[in-house]
């Protein structure tokens, strides 16, 4: 079958053929018809992760597609999935044409929904779901959001909206991606570039921030933390801002704030599983929508390399399509 190949550390990979995946106890056998590209794939691939891969392997965190053979669920039932293929883990991941993936990472699929967007708000919608029930009640709250313009964030600026925030504010680098954010959402948006942060977003919450929800940490985290409000709550989900901080704590106490840190990757998959309906839900209702790009699976490498420089957009493979 064909896969997606990673031969280097620091190289991109390409489509080539491989063995069949084998099914081990446990896990259900699928046709992957879409698989999305996530950061941190691209991470571990450049050796820039801690944790390492052995090359060559199979990456791919999720996908949608159909069941070969599963404990539970018939042939051909549609599903979206995902893959203990980090290091560690295994080497075996989602983008191939078929995947061995665990049996209670299963979702089964309404016919409403097409493969890529079930593919497409996977991981990110789960992490930004969770990350908003972390900081809850969301309902009723000034929400900022860093790093709304990438995939995260721009979920969790719809589903904040979706779960009833009285303002949200989304906040990031680009002009550009920026008004993207607008119209999916956000009452008002902040440019990373402006000089007095913390004042520049109260003035677009019209107070202090009750939530934020930062996928960026660094320089923008420590700001938003200086705009907090008595009892507000920061939930973390990224680092591309920078890891190595001084978190005004004097700030933070002052406040009785809160600072949380999540990851989907360390989510046991009952609970995002559960999560991922609920995402679902807002899909179906319209209260959700991804930007994606499909791209063929001969044409990975090159999708490898501009998901790397940050897209802007979902890009899923679609493993049934040639360029």
């Amino acid at each position: 079958m064909r896969a997606t190949v990673v031969k280097a550390v620091g190289a991109p990979p390409a489509a080539t053929d491989v063995d069949e995946p084998v099914r081990e106890p446990g896990s259900a056998l699928v046709a992957v018809a879409a698989a999305p590209l996530n950061p941190v794939e691209v991470r571990v691939a450049a050796g820039l992760h801690p944790r390492r891969a052995e090359p060559p392997y199979v990456p791919g965190l999720e996908g949608a597609g159909t069941v070969i053979e599963s404990e539970r669920l018939e042939p051909g039932t549609r599903v979206r999935f995902e893959s203990p293929a980090l290091p560690g883990f295994g080497t075996r991941g989602t983008l191939a044409e078929r995947a061995a993936v665990p049996e209670e990472s299963l979702a089964e699929l309404p016919d409403d929904v097409e493969d890529d967007v079930a593919s497409a708000v996977g991981v990110v919608g789960i992490t930004a779901l969770l990350a908003l029930e972390r900081a809850a009640p969301v309902e009723g709250a000034r929400v900022l959001v860093l790093g709304a313009t990438g995939a995260v964030g721009q979920m969790a600026v719809q589903l904040a909206r979706a779960m009833g925030a009285a303002r949200v504010v989304g906040a990031g680098r680009s002009a550009e991606r920026l008004e993207r954010v607008r119209e999916l959402g956000a009452d008002e948006v902040v440019a990373l570039a402006a000089g007095d942060l913390p004042h520049a977003f109260e003035r677009a919450a019209g107070g202090q921030l009750a939530v934020v929800i930062d996928a960026l940490w660094g320089e923008p985290a420590m700001a938003a933390l200086a705009a907090i409000a008595t009892e507000g709550r920061l939930v973390n989900v990224g680092q591309p801002a920078g890891t190595d901080v001084r978190i005004p704590l004097e700030t933070v106490r002052n406040r009785q704030g809160a600072i949380h840190a999540i990851s989907s990757g360390w989510t046991g998959l009952d609970l995002k599983v559960a999560a991922y309906g609920k995402v679902l839900e807002h899909v179906r209702a319209g209260r959700l929508e991804v930007d994606r790009e499909l791209v063929p699976l001969n044409e990975v490498g090159a999708a490898w390399e501009r998901q790397a420089a940050s897209p802007g957009r979902k890009l899923v493979v679609e493993m049934g399509q040639t360029a």
